[in-house]
């Protein structure tokens, strides 16, 4: 890819909002620099940063014997770990638990890993984010392999028996009702709501129907300036409104909580080159 044109779309996901500390903002940007998928950041008004989720998570679950790890009873329900095949495998029975009641029941089973779980954009559920480092011994299984499940796929990771390390590990969880999401993708990648439809550059009027017929009303606008797209508009940062012309051009949104999305919009289109970029990053055609 085109250097310059690769370090456009890192500025694109995610621009840094408004409201940032200088530290928070150098972290967006290093997250920039190593996740290719489109997920700007959440508006000023919504305190808690957001997280930067993974397009998918990592390992496979081995079918074998199951033996349960002997746990304590007061944190039982938050956790089912049991040991199998060389490996602790560890599924999230309590998404909603305190982090103690993890750490309790993981440090019974002889493990040092502190874990924590976040309302998600659906396509992040079940995925580390980016913050974290997964270690060497430390591996979550994709929710896809093998699931059947009618009630949707168990969050779960899987732990090298002899692991002896120490981890912190944050995970995408499905939001309550009304919850905003703290891990978010862009409104395009594969699982989310305007995968592959044709909204780049189109009219707010227009793409306000197509998240219409999806079932998502648009909340908030992040307002960028032509400036973004240039190599000096780095650290330019988008305006937060709650209503634009309709004929502003969409260039970008990610989903704010179930059913309500931040629209990206600018008074100049994208290039056509840069359009083509995001969207092989997201396979669409």
């Amino acid at each position: 890819m085109n250097p310059q044109l690769d370090d456009v779309v890192r500025r694109l996901a995610p621009p840094v909002g408004p409201g940032l500390t200088p530290g928070a903002r150098e972290t967006m940007y290093k997250i920039m620099e190593e996740e290719p998928a489109p997920a700007p950041a959440l508006p000023a008004r919504r305190r808690r940063r957001a997280l930067l989720a993974l397009p998918a998570a990592l390992g496979a679950l081995a079918a074998s014997l199951a033996v349960v790890v002997t746990l304590g009873p007061a944190s039982a329900s938050a956790l089912d770990v049991k040991d199998e095949g060389g490996y602790f495998v560890i599924e999230v029975k309590d998404m909603f638990a305190k982090p103690e009641e993890y750490q309790q029941q993981l440090r019974d089973a002889g493990l040092d890993i502190k874990l924590r779980l976040l309302p998600s954009t659906p396509s992040s559920v079940g995925s580390v984010a980016p913050s974290t480092v997964e270690p060497d011994g430390i591996e979550v299984i994709d929710r896809q392999e093998g699931c059947e499940t009618a009630g949707g796929c168990p969050i779960s990771i899987k732990v090298r028996r002899d692991f002896k390390g120490s981890a912190e590990l944050v995970l995408g969880r499905e939001a309550r009702p009304g919850e905003e999401y703290q891990i978010i993708t862009g409104f395009d990648v594969p699982g989310e709501p305007m995968h592959c439809a044709p909204y780049y550059n189109r009219p707010v009027s227009e793409v306000r129907a197509l998240l219409k017929d999806r079932g998502v009303d648009i909340q908030v606008f992040d307002v960028l300036g032509p400036a973004f797209w240039t190599k000096d508009g780095k650290e330019t940062e988008p305006v937060t409104k709650a209503s634009v012309p309709e004929s502003m051009h969409v260039v970008g949104g990610y989903l704010t909580m179930a059913g309500k999305a931040a629209v990206q919009v600018s008074d100049s289109d994208l290039p056509a080159d840069l359009v083509r970029t995001m969207k092989e990053k997201t396979g669409c055609p």
